[in-house]
């Protein structure tokens, strides 16, 4: 019987990593990554040289019986590309074919955008729920954002450059005088955290760059702009 861990990685800086995590890489059989790329630059900085194999959403159904094996021989990592997998990243298919076995899955908690923006709002943490990305059709974003107002409860989602402006319009238009925080490349070289209203964050980003942790806030408690 071995172990799949699901192991998060560091959001942007490379220091945001458990000792637990470093070690768990360490001992893996082997390491299965979202992209390669991004997790060899983890593995350089702390000098492990682990096997890595690809696994994302689009060839899950070849990798898990390869994973499958593998765990057989000793306990393998799971990681994205940042953060933690399963959330907002592939790993769920994987975890529900291993959780039919004799293996056990086990978390490697760890640096979570998420968590990190909450952590800098000033939100009540009982009061907030958190929907991964922000569907691509207005009509459910609508429905998600109404859905919010209508039960005070702040909203937290991820949001690509490239529709963070609908987005952005849509919340002028159904919460225009809600306050949001908007926390850009978290914890990279350029990271950014914006507090205000809608309006006034189209003004502020008119040509975005980079991955964006949006806050809508509802409820009593409020942000204040800066």
């Amino acid at each position: 019987m071995s172990v799949l861990h699901i192991l998060s990685t560091p959001i942007g800086n490379l220091e945001d990593i458990t000792l637990r995590a470093i070690r768990i890489l360490k001992e893996s059989v082997i390491i299965a990554a979202e992209d390669t790329r991004t997790t060899k630059r983890l593995l350089a900085k702390y000098q492990i040289t682990n096997k890595i194999i690809s696994y994302t959403d689009h060839n899950s159904k070849m990798r898990i019986p390869v994973l499958l094996k593998y765990l057989d021989q000793g306990d393998i990592a799971l990681v994205s590309e940042a953060g933690t997998p399963s959330v907002s990243d592939p790993g769920s298919q994987l975890i529900q074919a291993i959780s039919k076995t004799e293996h056990v899955i086990s978390p490697v908690p760890g640096a979570s955008a998420v968590t990190a923006a909450l952590s800098i709002a000033g939100l009540p943490s009982n009061q907030w729920i958190f929907i991964g990305f922000m569907p691509r059709k207005p009509g459910q974003k609508k429905k998600i954002i109404l859905w919010a107002q209508e039960n005070n409860t702040s909203l937290v989602f991820f949001e690509s450059p490239y529709r963070i402006l609908s987005s952005l319009k849509l919340i002028q238009e159904l919460s225009p005088a809600n306050s949001l925080v908007i926390c850009r490349e978290l914890t990279k070289l350029y990271e950014e955290v914006f507090r205000g209203n809608a309006s006034e964050a189209l003004e502020h980003f008119t040509k975005p760059k980079g991955e964006f942790t949006i806050i809508i806030q509802n409820g009593k408690t409020r942000i204040t702009s800066s």
